[in-house]
């Protein structure tokens, strides 16, 4: 009789230790899958807002709209990118990730892996033509995730380093 309780008090022990190790492992791979998604669209959000900093105004190449600094798109920004010699670029989300294109080079590359999905990707400027007498900024919101991480929400706003205002 003092087996029977002994060997069923030692099985209860070695199923809490097991499903507490189970639960451990499970926490573990949602961690790395969240610093991964995470580390995915903090180097996006980095990448399009240096690029958007060095935005400047179109004054007649066919980029975006003369006298503007951006065109805004569904789920896509224009402009011309003073770090890259004044090229025509954009941001844009197609596949569910976040993707560049410099229409002057011809080039076209992700910025998020197909491990990352982006599903949300909205760009919102402010003071983006030359006669509204504002500072131009940008402010850039996503939704990413990645198989076992949460979703991500991210916001950030971003000002053009050289301001168009005529004052």
């Amino acid at each position: 009789m003092e087996m029977l309780v002994v060997s069923g008090m030692f099985s209860i022990l070695i199923i809490v230790i097991a499903s507490v190790f189970v639960s451990a492992l499970r926490v573990e791979n949602n961690v790395f899958a969240t610093k991964k998604a995470l580390s995915q669209v903090s180097y996006s959000v980095e990448y399009m807002t240096r690029a958007l900093r060095m935005a400047e105004k179109d004054t007649g190449q066919g980029c975006i709209p003369l006298g503007s600094n951006y065109e805004v798109g569904v789920g896509s920004i224009t402009f011309k990118n003073v770090l890259q010699d004044g090229n025509c670029q954009s941001f844009y989300l197609s596949s569910g990730q976040i993707k560049v294109q410099d229409f002057n080079a011809g080039t076209n590359f992700d910025l998020t892996s197909s491990d990352v999905n982006v599903s949300d990707l909205d760009f919102i400027a402010h003071g983006e033509n030359q006669g509204d007498d504002f500072q131009p900024f940008v402010t850039i919101y996503l939704e990413a995730q990645s198989s076992d991480s949460p979703i991500l929400k991210i916001q950030t706003s971003v000002s053009q380093r050289n301001p168009d205002i005529t004052r």
